[in-house]
Parts: structure tokens; C-alpha cells; sequence
């Protein structure tokens, strides 16, 4: 009788080390997709925002664009037709004390 007391112990605790390696298991992957999906969701929160800068003494739409461009522009030149359309502006020429709009991407929400 010992013995089989014994055999059921061991079923027992089988039964145990099984669920609960498959409890880790599943909390391991349930855990990976969820960091994953917290990573996706940051790439993926890029929000387009405007600021009104003032234009200084000697400053070129050049100047701006190099300051204020992210990566989600192709060149400095499709930004600065962006800038030029929200302001307005048929040409190049800014003059110091002048406000512009300028755009600019941020994964900072604001």
C-alpha cells in the first residue's frame, strides 16, 4: 500500500510540474507578443505637428528646413515646398521678424 501511495505521489506532483511548465509557457509567449506589439505601437505613433518659429537676421529657408526636417521628409527640398505652401510664400525670400509654420514629426504626443 506504501508503494502505491508512493506511484500516486509521483503521478501528483507530474501533474503539477506539467501544468505548471505549461502555465510559464504560455505566460512566455503571451508576454512576447505583448512587448512586441508595445514596440510595434510606438514605431507606428509618429504624429505630424506645426510650430510658428520667427525668422533671424540672415536666415534662408535653408537654414530652416536643415533645423526643423525629420526623417519622414524625402530631401530638404519636398520640406521646404511643404514650408512655402503652409506659408504661403511664392518664393525663397523670408525676412527677419516674419513667422512661419513649420512642420515637424514627433513619436512624443504633445
Amino acid at each position: 500500500m506504501n508503494r502505491q501511495y508512493n506511484q500516486a505521489d509521483k503521478q501528483q506532483f507530474y501533474i503539477i510540474v506539467m501544468t505548471l511548465c505549461f502555465v510559464i509557457a504560455i505566460a512566455v509567449t503571451y508576454g512576447s507578443f505583448i512587448s512586441l506589439a508595445k514596440s510595434n505601437q510606438s514605431e507606428d505613433q509618429v504624429i505630424k505637428y506645426y510650430t510658428s518659429i520667427q525668422i533671424q537676421s540672415g536666415d534662408t529657408l535653408w537654414e530652416v528646413a536643415s533645423a526643423y526636417i525629420t526623417a519622414e521628409y524625402e530631401s530638404i527640398s519636398d520640406y521646404i515646398k511643404e514650408v512655402k505652401h503652409l506659408n504661403s510664400l511664392d518664393d525663397d525670400k523670408i525676412h527677419e521678424g516674419q513667422y512661419l509654420t513649420v512642420p515637424y514629426y514627433s513619436t512624443t504626443l504633445k
